[in-house]
This record gives structure tokens, C-alpha cells and sequence, in this order.
């Protein structure tokens, strides 16, 4: 017995030794830093739930206002969190070479698949299969891709409960199904309708597949901790059942469009084309190497499976499903909320019905000039990330600009944090920053913005693919519905707005309960 408590005893010691090294990283470094806590970093609060990672990051963010950046321990990982604009810029974009990695989640041999996720890709390895994959976003294929895109907006209009008077419903739902339909689509090129029993088991699927907010923040908290905790609790993200899935889906439309010689250039295309080493590069992507090298016609791909070509599919679930209904849903609630942004909203819409005669085309959705401001402020004050995150890739060197600064040396492998959430929410930036104001959007004022101050769908080469797709999917659903519907607070909708306090995006702590009042004044032809 003594023994066993003896080696429990050295085994506490070194433990914490190894704490206490760790947790002198950025003292030695002679960079400011948040003090602390022994296993959980900075990141206790967040773990038991008692404040949101957004909330932590924002609170650093502003005892540290005099520095260009601090340092803050995720757990047991240091990570530099830059609060700087100018810096921000230099990794994301001037030194965009030293920084071109996102931070590893998982550990490889935890999680294989996690890691050839188009996201945690790195490198060059990552570099070509946002080459490959980039067409399926482009402006040409979204106009392609319209017809279906418009027709999943009118049926979730339709699907609404037929009342005259005001109902509530769970706008967060609602959402996640037209997601479901519009992700399926791009993905795999087949049609579903998530609102009748027809697309039920996709929706089904996608519901148990794609993390919860709870679920993922104790897959990210477990590997965090411990690479030991990650196998020993076989942290993975995707069930096997999601896999066999998704992977007969992918199998059934592959064999469908080879007997039947359909073409159809979605995600599930570029890849297989890719497979057979052709590559569709469009004017965008030809031109951008990873080191600057010209992307001409002799590109080779790599070399491809049908897990690899799975992997990526399923990543386009894991960034889009929830984090779209997420963001649209958010909007929805400030529109709510903010009865005059909504009216001029309406007023926009009614106009544009009429000039189109209710026929809204591609062309008459992207030039409606206030549905535009309304996005980018949604984007600004709800965005989709709360952070951005890198990782050093080439031994690099930040120069002292202020009196207290020293040359900080960071090495290969070190994290950098980006706060998004922290920077969109400064006042030193935005006048009134938690006021939902598109007008800081109008002529006269956008051009007094700072583009590093607007990070909602991430910045420089590793910003989201589906950067253009997000603002027009919510434009397309929301023309659909305030053309019939206003969008009201009841009794069950929850203000103000607070963030849940285990997600990682700006997800609503008190669910997406609004109400849908039927216009009288809506347009008719």
C-alpha cells in the first residue's frame, strides 16, 4: 500500500512540476499573460460552464488594451493571442507562409479522420484541396445552383404553420433543415426536402451526426487536456454509423449518375475528377500557390481515395449545417428584436418584389443594397467564429514596436489566437458596439472600416470557402419569409441575447424562439 501511494505521491510531483514549466512559457518570453489555473489554463470557466470562451477572450482582450498581444493558456497549450490590427494582417496575410496552419484538434493517431479534414489539413496538403474544391463556390455555380437554392426557401415558407395569427417557432429548426437541404445539395448534387417525411432520414442523420454544442466542447476540452484522455475515451468526431452513411450516399450517387451519364459539378465532382487527376481550376484559383507559384494547367492533384473523398464531404456538413442555421438564426433574432432595421428591411424587399414581379432572380438578390448592410452587420455582431487560430509553421520573429516590447522569437508549432469575437465587440472600432446598426455599413460609412476588424468568416487564404455562399443563402431564405412574415418577439424569446456558455460560436443560450406575425401588407401580384 505504501508503495502504491508513494509512486501516486512522485507521480503528483512530476505532474505538477511539468505544470508549473509550462505555465512559466510567457514569463520567460517577457510577454504579459493571463495568470493560469493548473489542467485547465485560462479555460475553467468555460469547461464547468459558468462563462462563455468569447466572454474569456473578451475580458483578456481588455485588461491587456495597452498591448499589441498577450498570452493565455488553452489548457495546457500557450497560445498568443494577438490584439493587434496590423499583426493580425501580417498572419493572416504579408506573412502568410509562417502562419498557413490551423492548430491540431486531435491528435493523429486519435482521430485520422478528423485530421484530413479539409480545416485541419496542412500545408500544401491542404493547399490542394481547397484548389480542387474552390470551383464548387464560385459566382458562376451558385447562379447554377440557384433554381434548387430558391426552391428550398419557398418550402420552408410553406412549411410554416397556416395561421393569421402570430405562431412561434423554434427558428433555429427551421433553419437546420433548409441547411440540411442546401448542404446535401452542394455536397452530393441530390435534391431532399427536409421539411416532409421524404428528406426525415437525412435530417435525421444530420441531426445525431453533427456535434451539439455540448458534445463538441467536450471533445475539444478531452483532447485539450490530455492526448491520453483523447485515446483513452476514443475521442473521435463522426460515429461509425455516420460514416456508413454517408459513404453508401456517396457510393448511390456516383453509381446514378455513371449509368445514367449525368454531370453534375458539385463537391462530390471536383473530387472524383480530381481522383481521375483532372482538375477544374477557375480564373480565381489558377493564380494562387501556396509560395506564389502560378496554378497553371499542368497542375497535378494528389493522390486521392473514396475515404478521402468522404472525409471532405462530411466536412462540408461539419462547417455548414450548424453554424449557418446558427448565424441566419441569430440575424433573424436581431431583426426581431430591432422592429425599424426590419421595417426598412421589409421595405427593400416589397420594392424589389415588385420591380421583378415577384420573380426574385440571382441578379436582383445580390444588388438589394440594404439586405447587404444587414448581413455584414449580422456578420460583425453575431458572426459565425468567435476566434481564428494558426500555428507557427517557420521559426519567425516579432519586432518591438512599443517601449515594453523585446523582440519575441516564436518557434515552429507555437498557437496563435485570433480574438473575433473581442476585436467586433471594441469599441475603440465600432461606435455602440453591441447595437445592431447596419448603417455603420452605408456609403458613408464603410469606408471608415477596417478590414482586420471584420474577421466573421475568417481572413486571408485559409478564410471560409463558402465565404459568398453564407450571405446569400440567408438573403434568399429571409426574402422569402419577410415577404410574408414579420418577425416578432413572444413570450418565450429571451432578451438580451446571451451566448451559450459551451459552444464555441455566438449559439443563443435560450434557444431561437420568435414569432411569425402574417403580413397584411405583404406584396401581391
Amino acid at each position: 500500500m505504501g508503495v502504491v501511494v508513494l509512486i501516486a505521491l512522485v507521480g503528483l510531483v512530476l505532474f505538477l512540476y511539468r505544470q508549473y514549466r509550462i505555465f512559466q512559457f510567457w514569463r520567460k518570453l517577457s510577454v504579459p499573460y493571463q495568470t493560469p489555473i493548473p489542467i485547465f489554463g485560462n479555460m475553467l470557466p468555460t469547461t464547468i460552464q459558468t462563462k462563455a470562451l468569447a466572454n474569456i477572450h473578451k475580458e483578456i482582450y481588455d485588461k491587456y488594451h495597452d498591448h499589441r498581444y498577450v498570452g493565455l493558456y488553452m489548457f495546457s497549450c500557450p497560445s498568443l493571442m494577438i490584439r493587434d490590427l496590423e499583426l493580425i494582417k501580417q498572419v493572416c496575410i504579408k506573412d502568410f507562409n509562417y502562419f498557413s496552419d490551423h492548430r491540431q484538434l486531435l491528435p493523429k493517431k486519435a482521430d485520422p479522420f478528423w485530421n484530413k479534414l479539409l480545416f485541419a489539413r496542412k500545408g500544401r496538403d491542404w493547399h490542394d484541396y481547397r484548389v480542387i474544391m474552390s470551383p464548387a463556390y464560385s459566382q458562376t455555380k451558385t447562379k447554377v445552383k440557384y433554381p434548387f437554392m430558391s426552391k428550398c426557401a419557398q418550402r420552408l415558407v410553406e412549411s410554416l404553420p397556416k395561421s393569421k395569427e402570430t405562431v412561434t417557432v423554434d427558428a433555429y429548426e427551421m433553419f437546420l433543415k433548409f441547411s440540411n437541404d442546401l448542404t446535401l445539395n452542394h455536397a452530393y448534387g441530390i435534391e431532399v426536402n427536409s421539411f416532409d417525411e421524404s428528406g426525415s432520414e437525412f435530417y435525421r442523420m444530420a441531426q445525431i451526426s453533427f456535434l451539439s454544442a455540448k458534445m463538441a466542447a467536450f471533445k475539444y476540452f478531452g483532447a485539450a487536456i490530455s492526448t491520453t484522455f483523447s485515446h483513452m475515451f476514443k475521442i473521435t468526431f463522426f460515429k461509425d454509423e455516420t460514416k456508413q452513411f454517408y459513404m453508401k450516399l456517396m457510393k448511390d450517387t456516383v453509381e446514378y449518375r455513371e449509368k445514367h451519364n449525368i454531370v453534375h459539378v458539385d463537391v462530390l465532382y471536383l473530387l472524383r475528377e480530381a481522383q481521375k487527376g483532372r482538375v477544374h481550376l477557375d480564373n480565381e484559383t489558377k493564380g494562387v500557390g501556396l509560395q506564389g507559384e502560378d496554378m497553371g494547367d499542368n497542375y497535378v492533384p494528389p493522390k486521392i481515395t473514396d475515404e478521402d473523398i468522404l472525409i471532405q464531404l462530411l466536412g462540408l456538413f461539419l462547417a455548414n449545417f450548424e453554424s449557418f442555421a446558427t448565424f441566419i438564426s441569430n440575424l433573424a433574432f436581431e431583426l426581431a428584436v430591432n422592429p425599424d432595421v426590419q421595417e426598412k428591411l421589409i421595405e427593400e424587399i416589397d420594392e424589389t418584389w415588385r420591380q421583378c414581379n415577384g420573380n426574385i432572380t440571382y441578379d436582383y438578390l445580390i444588388n438589394m443594397k440594404y439586405f447587404e448592410m444587414v448581413c455584414n452587420e449580422g456578420l460583425r455582431l453575431r458572426s459565425p467564429t468567435n476566434f481564428l487560430d494558426r500555428i507557427v509553421t517557420k521559426p519567425y520573429t516579432i519586432p518591438p514596436v512599443l517601449p515594453h516590447e523585446k523582440p519575441l522569437h516564436l518557434e515552429v508549432g507555437q498557437d496563435i489566437t485570433i480574438p473575433v469575437y473581442s476585436i467586433s465587440h471594441d469599441g475603440n472600432y465600432f461606435e455602440d458596439p453591441e447595437k445592431f446598426d447596419p448603417e455603420r455599413f452605408n456609403d458613408e460609412n464603410k469606408d471608415k472600416l477596417i478590414p482586420e476588424t471584420l474577421l466573421g468568416l475568417g481572413y486571408g487564404s485559409r478564410f471560409c470557402i463558402g465565404a459568398r455562399l453564407v450571405p446569400f443563402q440567408t438573403k434568399l431564405v429571409l426574402f422569402h419569409l419577410l415577404g410574408k412574415y414579420r418577425l416578432v418577439p413572444t413570450e418565450k424569446t429571451v432578451i438580451p441575447f446571451e451566448l451559450h456558455k459551451a459552444s464555441f460560436s455566438q449559439f443563443s443560450a435560450n434557444g431561437y424562439w420568435l414569432g411569425l406575425e402574417p403580413r397584411k401588407d405583404a406584396p401581391k401580384l
